[in-house]
Parts: structure tokens; C-alpha cells; sequence
């Protein structure tokens, strides 16, 4: 497996437009922003959905390795806040990270696609996962940080034992991930935390459904700010859930409301 390292860099104009695209994007729905309205669950209803058998979710989710990279992640957390107090911005929440770790250790993913790095939280526990597995390789897609200050801690939640499963794909989801797709052919398990706009979500919704395998899951934050997500519906999911909670054990700061879905591919569908 190779080890983590950046692919397409590009020029920095390049990374310059892009960030302004998605600066644009956002400023284009703003008077558009009705919220959809959807029918959403605890987390405790859909680990009662994803396990094949009862209490097997229970059991993950009380692993060792689980505790450990999420006592690690804290520490980092509060480090990279020390050393620059808005450093910290938006890491993965405690919920949405933890079911990362509950679907690669159910599932058994040979390949997971995420966009949307930041602090590499959501990645540190699906490496964990995969680390747990003895199997799969982790490709994640991100436009980094154009500060400095924020650059230094890109991914830095991500320890240097699970960086040989883990490839960083440097650039907007947008102008990356249909190639990176179509290169790796099938994917299990797609998870999209980048530029929550309907148009980004849908796009990469578009491009990811037909690869990921019957069976897979795609994993989605923040769907309640747009329809996107509610349009996967389209698609006939074998299972498809909005998640909306409270945070008991937060990563860092305060507990705070979360929202993401979560939508299973029928084991008999090919597109």
C-alpha cells in the first residue's frame, strides 16, 4: 500500500479558484436556503439498523482501539487549540466519527472514499477501523486550508502508524473525484464531509452511487442544509436515515446537535 502523500497538486491558482468556486457556490444558495424537512432518528435506532445481528454494534463500539483513537483524537485536539486557538475549527463530531468506525468494522471495506479532511478526525477512525480489519486502504479528497496557521494542521489527527493505508488526494472534490472513481472502479464505503452546498453534494453523490458496491454505504454530514441528500431517495437505498442527536462525549469543545445520513445500497442494485 502506498503511503500517505499528496496526488495532482496542481498550481496554487488552481487551489486559489477553486476555493472561490466554493466561496461562490455557497453565496448562490443563500437566497435559495429553504431547509428540507426530514424525518430523522437517534443514533441509538440506526445501530439497530446497520448490525446484521443483535448487539454485534454494541460490541465494536466498545473495542479498545475505538477508546484509543478517540482519547488519542482529544489530545490533539486540545494541542493543536493550544498552539493556535482557531486551529481547532471543525473537527468531525464525536457521533459521525464513531459510526465511520461502527460501518468499516462492519462491513470489512477493501476501498473507502471520503471528501473533506480538515484535521483528518473522520480519517484516524476509519484507519483505526481498517488497522483493526488487517484490510483496506482509506483515499481521501480535500482542497487544503489556504492559511498557513490552518495548514499545519491538516490531517494531523491522523498518527504516522495508519498513514500506509491512507493515500491524500490534494484538490476540490469537484475536480478529483470523478477521476480518482473511476481509477479505483468499486467502493465501499463513501463518506462526504466537504463543501455541504446542494450542488457539491449532489455532484459527488452523482459520481459516487454507481461505484460503491450492493451493500455499500455512503455516509453524508450536515444533510439537513440542503435536498441532496433526500434525493439519494431516487435511488432506491436499501436503507437511507437522517441522524440527528446530541453529542454525550464530544472530541473537543462543547456537545453540540449533529445531523449526517447514512444510506445502504441494495445488494441486488448496479447503479
Amino acid at each position: 500500500m502506498r503511503p500517505a502523500k499528496d496526488i495532482g497538486l496542481g498550481v496554487p491558482f488552481r487551489e486559489v479558484l477553486d476555493r472561490m468556486l466554493g466561496y461562490a457556490d455557497i453565496g448562490a444558495e443563500i437566497p435559495f436556503g429553504a431547509k428540507p424537512n426530514y424525518e430523522t432518528a437517534g443514533w441509538e435506532t440506526v445501530l439497530r439498523d446497520l448490525e446484521p445481528y443483535p448487539g454485534l454494534a454494541a460490541e465494536i463500539l466498545d473495542e479498545s482501539a475505538l477508546r484509543g483513537v478517540e482519547k488519542e483524537t482529544r489530545r490533539i485536539l486540545r494541542r493543536t487549540h493550544d498552539k493556535n486557538p482557531r486551529g481547532a475549527q471543525w473537527p468531525a463530531d464525536s457521533v459521525l466519527a464513531r459510526c465511520c468506525y461502527l460501518v468499516c468494522r462492519l462491513i470489512r471495506p477493501s476501498i473507502v472514499v471520503e471528501t473533506g479532511v480538515a484535521h483528518g478526525v473522520s480519517s484516524a477512525f476509519i484507519l483505526t477501523a481498517l488497522e483493526q480489519n488487517g484490510h483496506g486502504a482509506l483515499h481521501s479528497v480535500d482542497l487544503p486550508p489556504l492559511r498557513e496557521s490552518h495548514t499545519a494542521s491538516w490531517g494531523v489527527a491522523v498518527p504516522d502508524a495508519l498513514k500506509a493505508r491512507w493515500v491524500l488526494h490534494r484538490g476540490a472534490s469537484a475536480r478529483v473525484l470523478p477521476g480518482l472513481l473511476e481509477e479505483l472502479g468499486t467502493v465501499d464505503v463513501f463518506l462526504h464531509d466537504s463543501l455541504h452546498t446542494h450542488r457539491n453534494m449532489r455532484r459527488e453523490f452523482e459520481v459516487a452511487w454507481p461505484q460503491l458496491r450492493p451493500g455499500g454505504i455512503l455516509l453524508a454530514d450536515d444533510v439537513e442544509r440542503n435536498r441532496a441528500f433526500g434525493e439519494l431517495q431516487g435511488r432506491k437505498p436499501s436503507l437511507w436515515r437522517v441522524v440527528k442527536d446530541v453529542e454525550e462525549r464530544p472530541l473537543y469543545g462543547r456537545a453540540a446537535p449533529i445531523v449526517f445520513g447514512v444510506a445502504m445500497k441494495r445488494a441486488e442494485a448496479r447503479t
